[in-house]
């Protein structure tokens, strides 16, 4: 048997497979396929061909230009991301098995939650009607798709033409040998925010919260740093550490005691998941707070809702007793998933799905 996978252009660049973590589950992916017996095959793409004047353009030329190597009846299954997809899914012909997988939420649910949001910061919002076009057709044309979580999931069952037994979840994990709790506790109290987009991951609602909280130290960790971060960030003490190596955020998780991403619109957190195995106790939205139990291990906080942020934070500041027995809750939850499980998820859904 063979299976195309073709996972876009981020899969081999050097600088994603540095700085995300997410790539991560691209290799699983493929794992998972060679596992069950498929001869993978990925389509070779030079990044020279790659158009990148615009999203549409990045996703349309990369699309073509792996297409371009397909022929119909190369392969009895083909996996990749929605946009990325549909010429290589009309290539191949209507016998092969067409899986996509989705780490975002359905564009309706994006636009509902960031198009406002990003006016008030007078940027672009870069979700065109091309992108939710074909978005919307490979979704439609596809034999089954994968999400990363029952929330992304259920957004994409809300949208028409996907009916609810077309989606599966195969749930994220996290790595527990590799992200573990230091073995003394760090000094002082320190809230950490981890997110390439301040904007969508909601950093200004955590700045907000922290206004005149007294003992806490916020630190900023996965995105550029922001040039006018001393206007942004004006009243708690902060630190930016810029875009960090992936293998090297095990020493910043270490270092605090609560994570806090509150998110306007997120697939799946992986940094929540990281940082509860090293300890950290999470606060974050309900589309990310799946991973735990809300008041048990991590605090679950409405969207824009800066008074519950401050609220969590004070109690987990004021009370180190019960953050400690969160902090172990949180850990609990974090090493009761795996990567190994992931995987295996995945290919359950692969193999029911292909016979079905």
């Amino acid at each position: 048997m063979k299976a195309v996978f073709s996972p876009g252009p981020s899969y081999s660049d050097p600088q994603v497979r540095e700085y995300a973590g997410w790539v991560r589950i691209l290799d699983l992916y493929k794992e998972g396929l060679e596992e069950l017996g498929f001869e993978v095959i990925i389509p070779e793409v030079d990044p020279k061909l790659i158009d990148q004047s615009s999203t549409v353009s990045k996703i349309c030329s990369y699309d073509l230009v792996a297409a371009s190597q397909l022929h119909t009846g190369d392969a009895d299954l083909f996996l990749g991301p929605p946009g990325y997809s549909i010429t290589q899914m009309t290539k191949l012909g209507p016998d092969v098995f067409k899986c996509l997988y989705v780490w975002n939420n359905a564009d309706w649910w994006r636009d509902q939650q960031l198009a406002e949001e990003y006016s008030k910061f007078k940027q672009s919002y870069d979700l065109s009607p091309a992108w939710r076009w074909m978005n919307t057709t490979a979704l439609q044309m596809c034999s089954h798709i994968i999400a990363c979580s029952p929330w992304v999931a259920n957004t994409h069952r809300q949208v028409a033409g996907i009916p609810h037994d077309k989606v599966s979840i195969a749930s994220w994990g996290v790595d527990s040998k590799k992200f573990h709790p230091p073995k003394v506790e760090p000094p002082g109290f320190n809230v950490l925010f981890v997110g390439g987009d301040p904007i969508r991951k909601g950093l200004r609602f955590l700045v907000q919260a922290l206004q005149g909280l007294k003992g806490v130290e916020l630190w900023i960790a996965g995105c550029q740093p922001l040039p006018n971060a001393s206007h942004l960030v004006s009243g708690p003490p902060f630190r930016q550490f810029g875009m960090v190596p992936h293998d090297e955020m095990l020493g910043i998780y270490q270092q605090c005691h609560v994570i806090c991403i509150p998110t306007l619109e997120d697939g799946i957190a992986l940094a929540i998941q990281e940082g509860m195995a090293c300890g950290l106790v999470p606060i974050t939205s309900p589309e990310t707070a799946e991973v735990f139990v809300d008041g048990v291990s991590g605090y679950q906080v409405g969207y824009r809702d800066v008074e519950a942020i401050r609220d969590r934070i004070t109690r987990l500041r004021d009370t180190p007793g019960w953050r400690t027995i969160m902090s172990k809750e949180a850990m609990k939850m974090a090493v009761s998933t795996s990567w190994e499980k992931t995987k295996e998820e995945f290919k359950d859904i692969i193999t029911r799905e292909i016979k079905s």
